[in-house]
């Protein structure tokens, strides 16, 4: 197996692994055959694990979230966790749903009232809270992969889940039951529970003061058409030390972020670097495709920004293989153009396809090709949709009979990406070979228009979407607060 697989595999084996230890510990602290006699302890056994993995997987996706540098490192990659966490998401959810669903069947065994009364505030402060976590973690699923939300938005309901989060350990922590059949598994969850919650204060509490950033000063604003804006920045003290391809959180501050609503202001915004580690001045290229990135159009120089990063694995110096075909959509081109810009004396054999719509939307064209002009080991393709179609694995197998034995980078649109996957690997292109790098934080949702998405200036203009999407999102957050106090007063149950 090779590296580059191992990599990718350590990360995932790792939290399955984590996720998989307190359902050994809970199944080795009985005999399993008491554990699944008759019909109500069999599904409330199954319950037991459903709560256990799933509450374990959630604690961990609040690490995953809280960009980590040990963590990156064991995924390969800010983009890779990012997948994990999605996926991981969607599990823990899976695995809680069935908690709910199992704990209410297994109540209707007895009498179909019972289970019905675990849902109302009678049932007590501890299963409460669960039902009240649990609605809150449904909206908040709903609202990241059903609702095309803007970024801005989207973040506040990610932070959302750290909330939920407290809620769904006290409701774990005070239900008698399996923590209290095995000292060290009630030790293993409220572990992971505390490292959860860390990674969440971490992140999204106390990250103005733990995170570490840098402060740069925009040092112009070169706006290269409509829609495509790059920004100069000059560091305020030490310059940010990067590798080729990777990418950086930027946040403008005033008297740019004055435009925003307050709690907007100081969100950051991913960005691909295209400067070369070796300048002083850190540039990035931005297309306008939200209210932040359309806002940064009208930025004037002088402005101070603050950086943080850099994250990513994607980059030409960590792939082995000097045989590589590069492959830009649109504003994807904004990692090669680092790429480009840092090759030296050093042989490589590099053929980039450059994607866009239309000719004229190829930015730094005439740069690429006169990097290309200087060496002969990098050349340069423009595939301009509206006159030669989508690029194809049947063209690139034409035109590089080689095709399987290099590697392929591909950073672009999500259909892009997965489209030329599909094609190339059907070729006989080892999937390892084959490195992808995409964003879309804010596009996890379902496609819809543009129209449709639901952005700060949507909201701005139709106050009362504003307030249902906030009660939507953090009512059940809230709630589940308000256990917690109402808890402590009442002392408990």
């Amino acid at each position: 197996m090779k590296r580059s697989t191992l990599v990718g595999l350590r990360g995932p084996l790792a939290l399955v692994t984590l996720c998989a230890v307190p359902v050994a510990l809970w199944a080795g602290s009985a005999p399993l055959d008491r554990r699944f006699e008759g019909e109500f302890v069999t599904l409330t056994s199954l319950a037991v694990v459903s709560a256990l993995a799933g509450t374990a997987a959630f604690a961990l996706n609040l690490v995953l979230g809280a960009r980590l540098r040990p963590v990156e490192a064991l995924f390969g990659g800010l983009e890779r966790i990012y997948k994990v966490h999605r996926l991981n998401g969607e599990i823990a959810f899976t695995l809680l749903l069935a908690h709910v669903v199992l704990i209410l069947a297994s109540r209707a065994t007895i009498a179909k009232s019972t289970a019905l009364d675990l849902l109302e505030p009678g049932a007590g402060w501890t299963v409460f809270a669960g039902v009240l976590a649990f609605v809150g973690l449904l909206v908040a699923i709903v609202l990241t992969l059903f609702v095309r939300i803007g970024h801005e938005l989207f973040v506040y309901v990610q932070r959302s889940f750290g909330v939920v989060f407290l809620g769904a350990t006290y409701h774990v922590f005070t239900t008698e039951g399996a923590l209290a059949e095995t000292r060290v598994l009630d030790l293993y969850m409220a572990s992971l529970a505390t490292i959860g919650i860390a990674a969440f204060v971490y992140r999204s509490v106390l990250g103005s003061l733990l995170v570490r950033r840098r402060k740069y000063r925009v040092a112009a604003v070169n706006r290269l058409d409509e829609f495509v804006t790059e920004l100069v920045m000059e560091p305020l003290d030490r310059p940010l030390e990067f590798a080729p391809g990777q990418f950086l959180f930027v946040n403008v501050r005033e008297p740019f972020s004055e435009q925003f609503p307050p709690f907007l202001r100081n969100q950051f915004h991913p960005f691909s670097i295209t400067s070369t580690p070796d300048e002083r001045t850190l540039r990035v290229t931005v297309k306008a495709v939200g209210d932040y990135t359309r806002a940064l159009r009208a930025l004037e120089p002088a402005v101070e920004a603050v950086v943080e990063g850099p994250y990513g694995s994607f980059s030409s110096g960590n792939v082995p293989n000097e045989r590589q075909i590069w492959i830009a959509g649109g504003i994807g081109v904004t990692p090669f153009l680092s790429m480009a810009r840092s090759l030296d004396g050093a042989a490589r054999d590099v053929d980039f396809y450059y994607c866009v719509e239309h000719a004229a939307e190829a930015h730094f064209l005439d740069e690429l090709r006169a990097i290309a002009r200087e060496r002969d080991d990098f050349h340069v393709t423009v595939v301009p949709r509206e006159t030669e179609g989508f690029l194809t694995a049947e063209r690139l197998a034409q035109e590089h009979k080689d095709l399987d034995s290099a590697d392929v980078l591909v950073c672009g649109p999500p259909a892009m990406i997965d489209s030329l996957r599909d094609q190339v690997t059907a070729r006989g292109l080892p999937a390892e070979r084959y490195h992808a790098e995409e964003f879309g934080f804010a596009k996890i949702g379902r496609p819809r228009a543009e129209e449709d998405e639901i952005s700060v200036s949507g909201l701005r203009s139709d106050p009362k979407l504003f307030a249902s999407l906030f009660a939507l999102a953090f009512a059940g957050p809230v709630l589940a607060m308000a256990v917690l106090v109402g808890a402590y007063f009442l002392g408990g149950r």
